[in-house]
């Protein structure tokens, strides 16, 4: 394998070049993925050169002594999804697929709907087969059981994707035992988390610094469009986050998406009307918040003239962020209290003003919230 495009020989180059921070939990778990790369790559080499006894030898012997992949948990923003895609991207082998969880489950609900009008006497297994016939390994991002029937489905799965040795990787907020904590009939799920401990590398993400707020320590919060010098600082700001050179992030929500083009480890940057101007309820901002650790939101205007609708959707990002307590920096047209001083939702907006105050504090999020 060329050293240049080793895991842990760019993770190092993105520290020299303050692309990230070193990070001892995330140093551990370049090495399991490393691990796991050299594994798959030396199983295509022998496969390619037709040593089948040999390949049969590797497999009963080394193979038998690993995990069949890595399940990577932690906070918003640590860094799970850039390095899983890291190793995805690096990870030279053509039977490979990455899919964020929703979109995973999505389609597994489908095909074993079409199995079950086939009369495919196992559907659930039959699909599971099919899924990853030419795949060795899968990468699964955000995963997270919600919904009783998503529970009853993925053990199955998971047990015939294990049984066939195939290789995953998957991020989660949660640890395996908090997966569908609390959820209707869990004890039926249990043993899909026995399966998940059992044969997946389980690394837990750390920070024991947030460099997010080290990057904002004493610095404005809310800035003026109108100033030159407002508008300077905010860019500044911004500039210190590699918002641009991310992926940027999907966020699922039901059978909806929202994008965020700017956005990289727990930090987004979007405009007012990108979140404000579409028809998005308070539970969409709970769930696009809960994927943030740092917001940037620009371009907010004066709502006072016929913005009631937007007004409202701020009024509920708002209260999203601040119940998440969710750093957030903003640069609109007027101050806070000229938002919004005319229209049907100006007696609620009050409290939004406060709490726009109340974020812009040094202590915040450590300090008792307002009502």
């Amino acid at each position: 394998m060329n050293d240049e495009q080793s895991l842990l020989n760019i993770y190092n180059k993105m520290i020299s070049s303050d692309e990230i921070e070193k990070n001892k939990s995330q140093e551990i778990l370049v090495s399991f993925l490393e691990a796991l790369k050299k594994k798959l790559e030396k199983s295509v080499q022998l496969k390619q050169t037709k040593t089948r006894k040999m390949f049969s030898k590797f497999f009963s012997t080394k193979s038998s002594e690993q995990k069949m992949g890595v399940y990577i948990y932690g906070s918003v923003g640590i860094g799970k999804s850039m390095l899983m895609d890291l190793f995805f991207n690096l990870l030279d082998i053509k039977g490979k697929k990455r899919i964020h969880f929703h979109e995973f489950m999505k389609q597994l609900h489908q095909l074993i709907k079409i199995a079950r009008e086939n009369n495919i006497r196992d559907p659930i297994k039959s699909v599971a087969s099919e899924y990853i016939k030419d795949i060795q390994v899968l990468c699964l991002d955000e995963m997270q059981i919600t919904d009783v029937a998503d529970a009853m489905i993925v053990g199955r799965v998971f047990e015939e994707f294990l049984g066939k040795k195939l290789n995953i990787v998957t991020t989660s907020n949660r640890h395996p035992n908090d997966l569908y904590k609390d959820g209707l009939n869990r004890k039926l799920f249990l043993p899909f988390i026995d399966i998940i401990v059992s044969s997946l590398n389980v690394v837990k993400l750390t920070a024991d610094v947030d460099y997010r707020k080290i990057k904002i320590a004493g610095k404005k919060k809310y800035f003026l469009s109108t100033s030159s010098q407002d508008n300077s600082q905010f860019n500044d700001l911004i500039s210190q986050f590699n918002l641009y050179r991310g992926a940027g992030l999907t966020i699922q929500m039901n059978s909806r998406e929202f994008r965020i083009e700017r956005f990289e480890n727990g930090v987004g940057l979007l405009t007012f009307n990108e979140i404000c101007s579409i028809p998005l309820s308070a539970s969409d901002y709970l769930e696009i918040v809960s994927h943030l650790r740092l917001l940037f939101l620009d371009e907010i205007p004066d709502l006072s003239n016929g913005g009631d609708d937007s007004a409202k959707r701020f009024i509920n990002l708002i209260d999203s962020v601040y119940d998440k307590e969710v750093e957030i920096l903003c640069r609109a047209e007027v101050p806070p209290e000229k938002l919004y001083n005319s229209g049907k939702n100006t007696f609620e907006f009050q409290r939004t003003v406060s709490r726009l105050f109340e974020m812009q504090s040094n202590n915040w999020p450590n300090r008792e919230k307002t009502c």
